[in-house]
């Protein structure tokens, strides 16, 4: 093959696998949506339309991939990303609600403090743990 031929073999190479990559961010973001929102009808026509994608000619002109497999891949890296955020989440509340109980306490303390209270050693780990 000339130069030539084999760039332009390239670039439409290229221009597959970025159809490929765009149909699957789409895919993705779909499925995130419908992980949310399982009865949103609008992204459950988008994921069903992108999977006749992922099945038809035209994807199989495009790539060699199989399309069982990709759709399979990308539901398990979703569901995995899923829960991972799920963790975060909890995290950041569980930080949240830590920090409220420290400034309730710090207040608390505050308060005692201002009208002469006395706090006892004990009543310290009384109050910490509960």
């Amino acid at each position: 093959m000339e130069n030539g031929a084999v760039e332009n073999v390239e670039c439409y190479q290229n221009l597959a696998n970025a159809i490929i990559l765009l149909a699957v961010k789409d895919y993705k973001t779909i499925l995130r949506c419908l992980m949310r929102n399982p009865y949103n009808q609008d992204a459950q026509r988008e994921k069903k339309r992108l999977e006749r994608f992922f099945f038809s000619q035209w994807f199989g002109v495009l790539t060699d991939l199989d399309p069982k497999r990709l759709i399979s891949g990308v539901m398990k890296q979703m569901r995995v990303e899923e829960e991972e955020r799920r963790k975060r989440a909890q995290e950041k509340l569980r930080r949240k609600a830590e920090a409220e109980e420290r400034r309730m306490i710090d207040t608390l303390f505050q308060i005692l403090h201002e009208v002469g209270a006395v706090i006892l050693l004990e009543d310290i780990r009384h109050l910490q743990t509960g």
